[in-house]
């Protein structure tokens, strides 16, 4: 995928602000989006990923195969992920307070895969809820410490989709807990590769 130039992403935000309609809005509206950046960052971008629409279906259900307690963990600086063949750090919007991990998936119960453009559309809506590379890097190093997630060894990969990198070739990569012979594994699912029934998503909820 090309890079964004500076110049295409400045004239994107030029557009939309010609073409708000600021006349409806509250200055109290406009202030929360300033104040709250990194939410309407957020929101911002599952409404580009989307098509530029606002109503968008909520394809994620909960699979239930596994929660656990994740602590509050900082994000990964670039420097620690180049040992990867990371070149870029694209977006990571993860959690860094402490977390309940659950699984889910966007596929349709009728669905066998989808295409990697297809698994971003819906993921878009629950990005803010989507778990990185901090909390697929706990997990292998505490899976001893849980039968439960053991037991999902070969059954299951895990994607951790609130990190987005990029290679020098600018081929696009997210988190992904695999298995390595007996053992959980962290490796990098490409996004322009089909998600199936065996992959899930790393949610934080309640």
């Amino acid at each position: 995928m090309a890079t964004i130039s500076v110049d295409q992403r400045f004239a994107l935000l030029a557009k939309l602000g010609e073409n708000i309609d600021w006349d409806s809005l509250t200055t109290a509206q406009v202030q929360l989006g300033i104040l709250d950046a990194k939410r309407a960052g957020a929101e911002a971008t599952a409404f580009v990923l989307n098509g530029f629409r606002v109503q968008m279906i909520d394809f994620f259900r909960e699979t239930g195969e596994f929660t656990v307690t994740i602590p509050a963990l900082a994000r990964p600086a670039l420097a620690e992920l180049q040992e990867f063949g990371i070149k870029k750090i694209e977006r990571d919007i993860s959690p860094t307070k402490a977390v309940t991990l659950k699984l889910g998936t966007v596929l349709r119960p009728d669905e066998e895969r989808i295409n990697g453009a297809e698994y971003e559309r819906r993921i878009a809506p629950m990005l803010d809820t989507c778990l990185g590379y901090q909390q697929a890097a706990w997990l292998v190093e505490h899976q001893d410490e849980s039968p439960e997630f053991t037991a999902l060894l070969g059954k299951v990969y895990i994607d951790f989709p609130g990190l987005v990198v990029a290679d020098a070739g600018g081929c696009r990569y997210v988190p992904c807990l695999v298995r390595h012979g007996r053992r959980w594994f962290l490796r990098w699912f490409w996004l322009e590769r089909d998600l199936d029934r065996d992959r899930r998503i790393a949610v934080s909820g309640k």
